[in-house]
């Protein structure tokens, strides 16, 4: 026996938003038109687009993405040559005169870690700003929750209620649906 419509329609959004299957494979998967396919991607204010790019775009791989950023800042700020701010006199060449009256040019002798560190292995106060939006933007996103969490955990739900109670998991999953619209329109 085939999947009903409402079957047909729900698989189709599974596999169009979290797999990465084309369009033409979730229409010979589900048991439907392109055409068909097509109107249920669009319809809704293109709905299912949307959802797909909030689970493309997910908190853990945006964390990710800012844990690398901080970890290649940090990495290249311990690693820099430390430069010293070295008078500028000392940094001239002086003429000088051999016994023989013949003129040559010489730098003075200076032992550079005597002077205070000028670029170190700390950060820039720019670096710091940088380092402070990062953490910023990490903590903000750990704390929050995004859409396609949200579908992700209301996927799981229906799927676990699904195994106890076939028609019940099928009213949750229209609830679901209904509060993660709304959500896609508020947000």
């Amino acid at each position: 026996m085939g999947l009903k419509k409402t079957e047909q329609k729900e698989y189709a959004k599974f596999l169009y938003t979290e797999k990465s299957f084309s369009q033409k494979e979730i229409a010979e998967k589900v048991g439907v038109t392109d055409k068909t396919l097509r109107n249920w991607i669009s319809e809704n204010d293109g709905e299912w687009k949307k959802l797909k790019k909030s689970l493309m775009a997910t908190k853990a791989s945006q964390i990710n993405h800012f844990y690398n950023q901080l970890e290649k800042l940090n990495e290249e700020i311990a690693t820099r040559k430390i430069i010293y701010d070295i008078p500028a006199h000392l940094l001239k060449p002086i003429k000088l005169k051999d016994k023989d009256g013949n003129e040559y040019i010489e730098y003075p002798e200076y032992n550079e870690t005597d002077y205070p560190i000028k670029i170190g292995n700390f950060p820039t106060s720019k670096e710091s700003n940088t380092i402070i939006q990062i953490t910023n933007s990490i903590q903000k996103l750990e704390g929050e929750t995004s859409i396609g969490e949200t579908v992700q955990t209301a996927m799981a739900f229906v799927e676990f209620v699904r195994d106890m109670d076939f028609e019940k998991a099928q009213e949750i999953s229209e609830y679901f649906d209904m509060f993660i619209r709304q959500l896609l329109k508020n947000g």
